[in-house]
């Protein structure tokens, strides 16, 4: 079988193909409702099976009236109702907001080219990552921040930044299309074939990216990206990474370890809430039944593809952990707690740092002061104490900002636009497992 064909049975939680059978169209939970109403409603998908009972039910109870129930009657079906999902008044028209109702996770948002809200189920068909973490593209349709797929309205896929046939001049991060072949499939992992070098999948956890680039003025370069992912129990894993090649070498000796952290946490991590609830779908749904849940119709998509199939065949769909835990995952912890990535050495110097300067400006207010009521100091100097002190202080608060946005937690608002999220963006490939 291709392995980049759709499959024959795409219904990822009630999401539907629409006539197009080349992008997939998402499950709309929100019908026609009358326009009185304070906010968006969600109708609940009824129930396939329906609960009878066979005995009357009688109530007894010297405070509540008798009430006849007949016999075989249905029971009240929770999930043929219509259900209010949040006042518009608390709702922000320039982003996707999530929310919950009996347990189902769905997103909620402004179609301003319908001028209506929107509720959807809060999974993208492509890899299952919330679209509420998405974004509002230029047209108005809701965008999925992961890989860039865009829906309308009405659930149709409108945009695959990695399909040839949208190119990618239309994606806002400039996503383009990129072309992977397996080659090679065994129990010690694949090969893959790349538009600029090829790829190799080690299993367990080693993966390994080699790329030649010709430049007329440096010559042949040479670059390896290199992922080792380690499994260190259900839900957690040890991410180390290297990156040898044949030039620029003097940056690694150069520029701090912790600044090159700082650059690669926003490819590296910024993914990291993203793949958290794609891997609990996954399992709720179960490893082998992936690809009835998830739609991959691009070449891009085939180093997924190649990890899935080998996970299923040669592993039998889960890591052995030798009974030493029982497979399940653990609860999802705050995302402040997810997304701490402390790098301890920076972190104790930059902390330090902080603090001193904090020290040293309160301080110099203080000798400013003192030299005011004392007439020690002439005006000119206690201008530039006290300037000197502002400025102390300025850089302390900033630094400490810095440290807990780089060193402690991002929390990655893909709604609004930044700069440094353009080069997370175009760094996607769409490789991780």
């Amino acid at each position: 079988m291709d392995v980049f064909s759709t499959p024959a049975h795409f219904q990822p939680l009630n999401s539907l193909l629409n006539g197009d059978s080349s992008k997939p169209k998402l499950r709309n939970v929100r019908s026609s409702i009358p326009s009185s109403l304070p906010g968006p409603l969600l109708h609940a998908a009824p129930s396939k099976s329906r609960l009878s009972s066979s005995s009357p039910v009688s109530v007894a109870s010297p405070l509540e009236p008798a009430i006849d129930v007949a016999a075989g009657e249905e029971k009240f079906d929770w999930y043929s109702q219509w259900y209010p999902v949040m006042p518009v008044c608390d709702l922000d028209k320039r982003e996707p907001h999530a929310k919950q109702v009996l347990g189902m996770d769905v997103v909620v948002w402004w179609d301003r080219n319908e001028n209506a809200w929107k509720v959807f189920d809060d999974m993208c068909p492509h890899r299952l990552a919330p679209l509420s973490e998405g974004r509002i593209d230029p047209s108005g349709r809701l965008q999925c921040a992961y890989h860039g797929w865009c829906f309308d309205g009405n659930g149709n896929c409108k945009l695959i930044p990695q399909s040839p046939l949208d190119g990618p001049s239309r994606d806002r991060e400039g996503g383009i299309p990129l072309d992977f072949t397996l080659k090679k499939l065994g129990i010690e992992g694949f090969d893959a074939e790349l538009e600029f070098g090829y790829c190799k999948y080690q299993a367990p956890c080693i993966l390994s990216i080699h790329a030649d680039v010709d430049s007329p003025s440096k010559g042949r370069r040479r670059m390896t990206l290199t992922f080792m992912c380690v499994p260190v129990s259900p839900g957690n894993s040890r991410l180390i990474w290297a990156f040898p090649r044949n030039f620029d070498i003097w940056i690694d000796k150069v520029v701090p370890r912790w600044m090159i952290h700082v650059a690669n946490n926003l490819v590296l991590d910024s993914d990291l809430y993203l793949l958290h609830i794609e891997e609990r779908k996954i399992k709720e749904i179960g490893s082998k039944n992936w690809q009835r849940a998830c739609f991959l119709p691009c070449k891009s998509d085939a180093l997924v593809v190649g990890y899935r199939r080998w996970f299923n065949k040669y592993a039998d769909g889960e890591v052995d952990w030798r009974g030493r835990f029982s497979g399940d995952l653990p609860p999802t912890p705050p995302r402040e707690q997810l997304m701490d990535r402390s790098c301890s050495r920076a972190y104790k110097s930059l902390n330090a740092m902080a603090t001193v300067l904090e020290v040293v400006a309160i301080g110099l207010i203080g000798v400013v002061a003192a030299a005011t009521k004392q007439g020690a100091v002439s005006a000119a100097g206690r201008t530039r104490l006290a300037i000197l002190g502002s400025v102390c202080y300025a850089v302390s608060r900033w630094l400490a900002h810095f440290v807990q946005k780089y060193f402690r937690y991002h929390g990655y608002n893909h709604s609004v636009p930044d700069k440094a999220m353009v080069f997370v963006q175009m760094f996607r490939l769409g490789v991780a497992p």
